[in-house]
């Protein structure tokens, strides 16, 4: 019986202890989500839409004043650009961000696989245009030199 009072008594002071501390500054161990953009990529997306086996994936996550990006496609075949441009899905507009230019190689034909992993240091302006959901990545290949496969990019939680 005395066993039991006595790890009573120890869990009471414990519930005690613990009701009786004061943090004011919330959760401070738990980082913030990071800003993440994705892109689903196929023939359909582009301005005049291209039939093709290819496909990809497009992310994109923000920290400071920087972005990292990743692209994976499959079934492209010679892929030598890939950019991030400013406008609404359905629209054409000018690149604002190189993602994959020369003097990179282009990739073999019926690739499938990460065609870049990177950081770039990124503008105000550019940071604004991706957190309005008005921008767009486009691979280019040697088939179709104006974009083979594209897509939306939106912010994913």
């Amino acid at each position: 019986m005395r066993g039991r009072l006595v790890f009573g008594a120890g869990t009471l002071a414990a519930i005690v202890a613990v009701g009786s501390c004061k943090d004011d500054v919330g959760l401070t161990s738990i980082p913030p989500a990071p800003e993440r953009y994705i892109a689903f990529l196929n023939g359909a997306n582009e301005q005049t839409p291209t039939t093709t086996g290819a496909q990809g994936l497009a992310t994109v996550t923000v920290n400071g004043d920087s972005i990292h990006y990743r692209i994976e496609l499959s079934n492209i075949d010679s892929a030598f650009l890939a950019h991030i441009h400013h406008g609404a899905a359905g629209s054409s507009s000018g690149i604002i961000q190189n993602l994959y230019i020369p003097p990179k190689v282009s990739t073999d034909l019926n690739f499938s696989g990460v065609l870049i992993d990177s950081t770039v240091a990124v503008t105000d302006v550019i940071l604004s245009q991706i957190r309005a959901d008005t921008t767009y990545v486009n691979v280019h290949t040697k088939l179709n030199p104006g974009g083979e496969i594209r897509g939306q990019l939106f912010r994913f939680q």
